[in-house]
């Protein structure tokens, strides 16, 4: 598993902080700690659909990467400049713990 992981990923999360002016800016920003990690990438599956007269396109993947335990369902990955919201974190791997984390691209968060 380690040699396949051979794609980079940036771990980012959301944040709210105050504008000065009574209101909020929302960002995202890279976690904390290590943000830049290796990940094997796998496809899971897409769809399309028609949403006020044009095309929605969505594509799942699978990311795998070494285990850790900052990372939650409210984050996000970018990968090759494209933005993958989180949908699910699976634990796997016995002794040698590893994330398969389930992200979706082409969709809200």
């Amino acid at each position: 598993m380690i040699g396949q992981m051979d794609q980079r990923i940036t771990l980012q999360r959301y944040a709210e902080t105050a504008d000065g002016a009574g209101g909020v800016t929302q960002t995202w920003t890279d976690l904390a700690d290590n943000p830049s990690v290796w990940a094997s990438v796998k496809a899971k599956a897409g769809r399309e659909a028609m949403d006020a007269g044009r095309v929605n396109a969505a594509y799942v993947v699978v990311f795998t990467i070494r285990n850790r335990s900052d990372l939650s369902e409210m984050d996000r990955i970018l990968w090759n400049g494209e933005y993958y919201n989180i949908r699910g974190i699976l634990r796997t791997g016995g002794r040698d713990l590893r994330l398969a984390i389930e992200a979706e691209r082409g969709v809200a968060s």
